[in-house]
């Protein structure tokens, strides 16, 4: 048993287990296909286990929280496999009032900031939670909570939530529609997942807006932006908004790095001033939604690290703010009484999840729309969390 440290290969590893040259480089070709040994990174644990002969028996390798790799041989033959930890699952539930932002309600409340990206990403068509969201709005959440054997706690999927935003509440509903596979939909069935995300990137600021005329802070004259700039460090990871072919990645000398994506008949995004590709990200190539195509840069001509996105809707620039984008496919009609079913079991759920409203000390339920001013303490947001 050992633990990979730094500047560690696989090789010199499993040489101090006492295996043979030949049979790390089997290991190693057998396994290429389910796992790549040669990117093994510090603090990955294994255990080898040999034979009378000293010779490979079987060996797992931590891969992740939740996935090892086991290398077996018998008979002379070496076999591997990628297999998941066993869990136990329990739901659980959160909720919280926003005054700052949705990760300053989870941070104080010391909930896992994870159920905060988790919500941002089923909500990405709807809500941008950067300018989104405002003072007094809240939500509640039905989460996976995921133990190992060891004790290990991980945070599952989100089975159902609620965000209110200037009064309105918006609904996600995990949902098995067709085939197999579970996607989130709304209160009446529709997908929330849009044929384009609301913003490519998790960003700082917009540092441009979409503009017919504004004065270029390189070029010193006045111009359309076409597009826009999402202030970002540089190296912050770029995603698709959609499913979609790679027509252009290329550099030149006004867009620097830049990829352009076709996502159907109408829609077609830019993604301007990167500092490099995503792996494997070249013309012909398709993409999927929230792929990384790119990292944040300053390429071109640019005053410093940022992304300026664009969209064209049939053959013209438009405000990708502004979009109102077509859902992905519906509940199924066939489908449409089990998930209604399952909505309503949820929404009384979600609504039966107190709110804990820390600047009055109330409980706000279904039908009291969380209000109040700060009585004194500093204006950040505070959760609450049942186990």
């Amino acid at each position: 048993a050992g633990t990979v440290g730094k500047n560690s290969s696989f090789f010199d590893l499993m040489l101090a287990c006492e295996l043979s040259p030949q049979e790390i480089k089997d290991i190693e070709r057998t396994a290429k296909e389910v796992y790549d040994f040669r990117r093994i990174y510090p603090g990955q644990e294994y255990e080898v286990y040999t034979a009378s002969n000293g010779g490979l028996e079987k060996l797992t390798f931590v891969i992740s929280d939740e996935h090892f790799v086991e290398v077996t041989k018998t008979g002379g033959e070496i076999a591997a496999e990628r297999k998941e930890y066993p869990f136990e699952t329990v739901h659980r539930t959160a909720s919280g009032i926003i005054t700052h932002s949705l990760f300053v309600s989870l941070q104080e409340q010391k909930l896992p900031l994870e159920l905060g990206a988790k919500l941002s990403d089923i909500f990405a068509w709807d809500i941008d939670f950067f300018t989104d969201i405002h003072k007094n709005d809240y939500f509640r959440i039905i989460y996976e909570e995921k133990t190992r054997h060891d004790g290990l706690t991980k945070i599952g999927r989100i089975i159902a939530a609620e965000f209110n935003t200037k009064g309105e509440s918006h609904y996600a509903f995990l949902f098995e529609n067709e085939e197999g596979f579970s996607d989130y939909f709304d209160a009446e069935g529709k997908s929330l997942r849009k044929q384009l995300l609301k913003a490519p990137l998790s960003y700082s600021r917009i540092s441009s807006n979409f503009s017919r005329r504004r004065y270029h802070p390189v070029l010193h004259h006045y111009s359309p932006h076409l597009g826009i700039d999402y202030a970002a460090p540089a190296g912050t990871p770029v995603m698709s908004t959609g499913d979609g072919t790679v027509l252009t990645a290329a550099r030149n000398k006004a867009n620097g790095n830049y990829v352009k994506i076709r996502h159907n008949n109408n829609y077609t995004s830019y993604y301007l001033h990167l500092s490099r590709f995503g792996k494997g990200i070249k013309s012909g190539v398709k993409v999927k939604q929230g792929q990384v195509i790119g990292y944040v840069g300053s390429t071109g001509y640019a005053t410093g690290p940022h992304l300026d996105y664009r969209v064209k809707k049939n053959g013209r620039f438009v405000n990708p703010r502004s979009l109102k984008l077509p859902p992905a496919n519906p509940v199924s009609e066939s489908n449409m009484a089990a998930f209604s079913e399952l909505r309503e079991r949820f929404i009384v759920a979600l609504g039966g999840i107190p709110i804990n409203d820390w600047r009055t000390q109330h409980y706000a339920t279904d039908g009291e729309t969380p209000d109040g001013e700060s009585g004194g303490i500093d204006d950040a947001s505070r959760a609450s969390s049942s186990r």
